[in-house]
């Protein structure tokens, strides 16, 4: 059993509250464009994802609930593989890449991509964000749906509505 688990509640990950069920639709929707990601190849852009979903998750090595809910992640991105959806799951942690490489290495994680994030960055475009936070973008880059708090995202419910959703 991996650390992370030890001492854990009984609630599993996979009984967490699917996201579809937990998603809140933005009637204002806004960019992100100014949120800075750190990638392994250097600085990633949003704008370079228009025309597909973009499942942006925040979250930070050293939250339990983010920890918890990223295997889910990893799974739907399995499920998806074909769609016309990215997930970036961007970390919020002092330690950069090397704390979620690290994550990622220890949780046998190896199809999401390692980024980073920038706590006061975040803070300017996203005020007062809580982690885990998944923000969800439509094809044109703005923020259209949220969820906040810990969440699963491989189960059909949100399978289902992450596949019906426009990306035009």
């Amino acid at each position: 059993m991996p650390m992370w688990l030890a001492g854990r509640p009984a609630l599993a990950a996979d009984s967490a509250i699917s996201a579809a069920v937990l998603a809140i639709t933005h009637a204002q929707p806004r960019s992100l464009d100014a949120l800075l990601i750190k990638s392994e190849e250097g600085e990633l852009a949003l704008t370079a994802l228009r025309g597909r979903i973009v499942i942006l998750n925040m979250w930070a090595t050293w939250c339990l609930p983010c920890r918890r809910e990223m295997p889910s992640l990893s799974r739907l991105k399995v499920k998806l593989q074909n769609a016309p959806v990215d997930i970036l799951p961007v970390a919020f942690d002092r330690r950069g890449l090397e704390a979620v490489r690290g994550f990622y290495a220890e949780t046998g994680i190896a199809n999401l991509p390692a980024l980073s994030g920038d706590a006061a960055n975040l803070q300017e475009v996203a005020p007062n964000v809580g982690l885990p936070s998944t923000y969800i973008l439509d094809g044109d880059g703005r923020l259209r749906w949220s969820v906040t708090g810990e969440a699963q995202w491989d189960d059909e419910d949100t399978l289902r509505w992450i596949t019906a959703l426009p990306t035009d």
